[in-house]
């Protein structure tokens, strides 16, 4: 990349401090990241722009980029019993969450978002179905409120339903049907699909 190509990824003003500004447009990204639903392909095409970015601030600014081993992680293991999961889940989520927040630059910010779409995956493919199942839903890239699909989940346990394969089983939680709907088109249409 020349100079002039980097300065259509990271356009400045002469007035602009360099540093600041590259600051500034991880945070943009972060936030990107933070509060949009996890979809890989949207995800990565991100990553890429941030990757490209990044390029460009060290051309300009003469600053290395920070390099960062992304070491393979365990692999992600959760519960067969919907609650546990779920709460598996959340858990995880929060703590790469927090990672992403504190990322401090371009690569390290890149290498927690892809170790973010693996624990997505993970989870997604946990109620992934092959099944039909015959109810609407209104958006498939908008995930439920925590605590609403929480409720569902402790009333199907009360009901007796513990696990994934209950949902189809019993059929009776509209709720954590559409759920189950929505997480498996998104795993099959947008997510690494490649172990289902």
């Amino acid at each position: 990349m020349t100079k002039e190509e980097a300065k259509l990824f990271f356009p400045y003003n002469e007035e602009d401090i360099l540093s600041d500004l590259y600051d500034e447009r991880l945070f943009e990204y972060k936030q990107f990241f933070l509060s949009k639903t996890p979809i890989r392909k949207v995800f990565e095409a991100r990553l890429e722009k941030l990757n490209q970015l990044d390029k460009a601030y060290t051309i300009l600014s003469g600053v290395p980029a920070v390099r960062v081993e992304i070491l393979p992680a365990e692999p992600i293991i959760f519960s067969d019993v919907i609650l546990e999961a779920f709460n598996q889940w959340e858990q995880r989520k929060g703590i790469a969450k927090q990672k992403i927040a504190t990322s401090f630059d371009a690569g390290t910010l890149s290498g927690n978002v892809q170790e973010y779409l693996i624990l997505v995956d993970a989870y997604r493919k946990k109620w992934y179905t092959e099944h039909e199942i015959p109810v609407e839903i209104s958006q498939v890239s908008k995930d439920e409120d925590p605590m609403v699909v929480l409720e569902a989940i402790k009333a199907f346990d009360a009901s007796g339903g513990k696990k994934f394969d209950d949902i189809l089983k019993m059929n009776t939680n509209s709720f954590l049907l559409k759920e189950m709907k929505r997480l498996s088109l998104l795993i099959k249409n947008y997510g690494d699909g490649r172990s289902i």
